[in-house]
């Protein structure tokens, strides 16, 4: 074994296994004997999708954390606006390393320019019935987080994507998690969650940099998150159009949001 010839030098074992694990089961039964890191790929594996893991030795994990950079996945919160400061995830190898989610519907899905201008069609006719919903008062139903120069159905400043959040009648926050599962019991599809890009949360939730590391502070994670704090919110729900989008999933959802006045 490689770690028993070296001594007291730090030395580690690296196995590419991308073409045997393709035609012969992988045995690491024997973990004395087996080494520190494996890499693997599920693409020769079963052809699709194109992603692949490393499978690695707890004991051997920490040399993985000397790395001088870190992705979004790996951290619970980052302050990147007026201020530079993160905090990195410690619970797990995983946590600590998985950098983001992988595009792993881009190996399922072929979109076509008939399809993206759908959705872009779709995402400025909900944009604009969401932005004139009103209250009673005439206070907004909804609040929507864009640029300002974005305009819905032009895809080269905005996405076939409405973020947003609903408000009451007194303007206070109703929480995202609580709008999506609303939604969900009556068959409408979006997702909620907390805002975990690094100028997100300054830009359009308009956090300070103090703000944020008091939220930190008092429990608040992106990965568990806390909806609403001081009456300003961490997250956002979104509906995204596509190629799977209709005309009446857009009047559900416009109908749906129409029932929080």
């Amino acid at each position: 074994m490689i770690r028993e010839k070296v001594g007291q030098a730090e030395t580690y074992t690296l196995l590419d296994a991308a073409a045997l694990a393709s035609t012969a089961p992988l045995g690491l039964s024997n973990i004395s004997k087996s080494p520190d890191f494996v890499a693997l790929s599920f693409y020769k594996i079963f052809a699709l999708p194109p992603v692949g893991a490393l499978l690695v030795r707890k004991s051997s994990a920490h040399v993985l954390s000397y790395r001088r950079y870190f992705g979004g996945g790996t951290v619970d919160m980052v302050v990147a606006v007026d201020d530079t400061w993160h905090a990195k995830k410690t619970t797990s190898v995983h946590d600590a390393l998985e950098d983001g989610t992988l595009p792993f519907l881009s190996s399922l899905l072929s979109i076509t320019p008939s399809i993206s201008t759908a959705g872009f069609m779709l995402s400025k006719q909900l944009y604009h019935n969401l932005c004139s919903l009103r209250h009673y008062n005439d206070q907004p139903v909804i609040r929507v987080f864009n640029e300002s120069s974005a305009v819905y159905g032009d895809s080269k400043t905005q996405g076939a994507k409405v973020a947003l959040n609903v408000l009451k009648s007194d303007g206070l926050l109703i929480g995202y998690s609580d709008v999506e599962k609303a939604a969900d019991k009556q068959g409408i599809c979006v997702r909620s969650g907390s805002l975990c890009k690094p100028g997100g949360v300054p830009t359009y939730l308009y956090w300070t940099p103090a703000e944020m590391r008091a939220a930190f502070a008092a429990g608040h994670r992106c990965s568990n998150p806390t909806e609403v704090i001081g009456e300003m919110a961490t997250g956002v729900v979104r509906a995204s159009l596509g190629g799977m989008s209709t005309a009446s999933y857009v009047r559900g959802l416009i109908v749906f949001y129409a029932s929080k006045l």
